[in-house]
């Protein structure tokens, strides 16, 4: 009896408790508490000099998403509201300049309270959340000169490229994550046909942070991206594994990979093409000269053939002699200097030591050379296109590069060479081959891209490149001038 009593008492005390709560407007919260709250969703004051300073950040694309009109008139944002653009300010600090950073550490200052709650949200929000999914979209028009003899121009639907990529990233744990990629190229009206509807699984790589001593560990399918600044390279479907460690103001970069897959130009003029992963093994010494200016050097040892055809078709190189080589290995050196806080200068050469040339003709000590000069000084420092040239997030974003190289056959393993992805006219043979731009090469490379919508980039570039030794050729020397014209989207 007693029980019911006390249940009647608190169903008749409740109501009026909310009652009074409701017509007064306050709560039963602590003073203190209500203070610390109230404040940080009190508005910032329209003059107060915020305003002013993220909007230069935004101005310099270190804030994302808040145009110069965003805050004109008499709009005012919570204290919170602007932590949250702090927040996204200081993800970027290590990009900007010296004169954006004290405006951050001043931001960071007079936001500290919100930021230290909204870190505390976000973690636990990231602690839930482990895999993200991306996309890509990617429309290319490619032209060609074909001045090579027996070379032909691309046509018809052979000119319009089309690429879907479907990114995973994901955590699983504080120093372990994943990143997979699955790819598709085709060109247009291509569906139904072997290659124009597969998707290929060309990223897989687990990379563990402060492993076995070391910074980093990358292991499985990447791009390969551990030795020069994109003389060496390739943007997919690289096996492998890198490490990483950092003494000081030098970092030690160390790799294993196979760089061409069974059934490739190379392995074809093997015996057995079967199980023949062809690998290179290198490592590189960066060391940080100052803030604005870094040093390579490296050596490498590759186990990947070169060959050649009299036709000009079939072999790993611009050349029509039949000569060929068994493997290679070298050393190469390099830098990366920022010249103000908007422009970047790069270079890298390579000298290389043929094994076992088969042939008269081909020189068993290879040397090569690039030089790059472009807008895209966010690090880390690499060519175009291993690098893009504009921020897809930073509308009206303008980027571009130059660049010349200079390469004798052979002086890059098959398969790694840094620009192959470009197109370039074959120097002999019915059509045109886009597999072959880091080998008895030379000429200059031109890129411009703008972000015309935001994650939206178009971009568009020429090569004019002649073959470096007519005397591999029969002769050919003009390759004359091959161009694109791509647009991307980024989701």
């Amino acid at each position: 009896m007693t029980k019911k009593k006390q249940l009647k008492k608190w169903l008749s005390i409740v109501p009026v408790a909310l009652m009074t709560i409701t017509l007064s407007g306050t709560t039963m919260i602590p003073g203190t508490v209500q203070a610390a709250l109230g404040q940080s969703f009190n508005d910032v004051p329209a003059n107060h000099w915020a305003y002013a300073a993220v909007t230069k950040l935004a101005n310099a694309g270190i804030v994302t998403g808040y145009d110069n009109s965003y805050f004109k008139g008499d709009r005012t944002i919570t204290r919170y509201e602007m932590a949250v653009m702090v927040a996204k300010a200081i993800d970027k600090y290590d990009t900007a300049n010296d004169a954006d950073k004290q405006v951050i550490d001043k931001l960071s200052a007079e936001f500290a309270s919100e930021l230290n709650k909204l870190s505390g949200r976000v973690t636990k929000v990231e602690s839930k959340t482990n895999t993200w999914l991306s996309g890509e979209t990617r429309f290319r028009f490619m032209g060609n000169d074909a001045n090579a003899p027996g070379a032909k121009k691309l046509s018809g639907s052979d000119r319009f490229e089309f690429r879907q990529r479907i990114k995973i990233n994901g955590n699983i744990n504080e120093n372990i994550s994943l990143t997979a990629r699955m790819n598709a190229t085709t060109k247009m009206g291509n569906y139904g046909a072997s290659s124009g509807d597969a998707m290929t699984m060309d990223i897989a790589a687990v990379t563990a942070k402060n492993a076995l001593g070391l910074d980093s560990i990358r292991l499985g399918r990447y791009f390969y991206d551990p030795f020069t600044h994109g003389l060496f390279g390739k943007a997919i479907g690289v096996d492998g594994v890198r490490v990483d460690k950092t003494i000081g103001t030098t970092r030690f970069t160390g790799s294993v990979n196979n760089v061409v897959g069974n059934g490739s130009a190379a392995n074809a003029f093997k015996d057995s093409a079967v199980g023949d992963a062809e690998t290179v093994t290198a490592a590189q010494l960066t060391f940080k000269a100052s803030n604005k200016l870094n040093l390579t050097g490296g050596y490498y040892w590759s186990d990947v053939p070169g060959t050649s055809s009299t036709a000009g078709v079939g072999g790993t190189m611009n050349i029509t002699t039949g000569d060929s080589f068994d493997g290679s290995k070298g050393w190469a050196v390099g830098f990366d200097a920022k010249i103000g806080d908007k422009l970047l200068l790069m270079g890298d050469y390579v000298s290389t030591k043929l094994n076992d040339v088969n042939g008269s003709h081909l020189s068993d000590s290879p040397k090569g050379w690039a030089v790059e000069l472009t807008s895209a000084t966010k690090m880390p420092a690499a060519y175009f296109e291993a690098k893009p040239l504009t921020d897809y997030r930073k509308v009206h974003d303008f980027g571009w590069s130059i660049s010349y190289r200079s390469v004798e056959a052979g002086a890059t393993p098959y398969g790694i060479g840094g620009f192959d992805g470009q197109a370039v006219s074959s120097t002999s043979g019915a059509y045109p081959t886009y597999m072959k731009g880091t080998d008895n090469i030379k000429g200059v490379s031109i890129a411009l891209a703008s972000t015309i919508a935001k994650n939206v980039t178009w971009t568009i570039g020429m090569q004019d490149l002649r073959i470096k030794d007519s005397k591999l050729t029969g002769g050919v020397s003009d390759l004359g001038k091959s161009y694109f014209s791509k647009v991307e989207f980024f989701y």
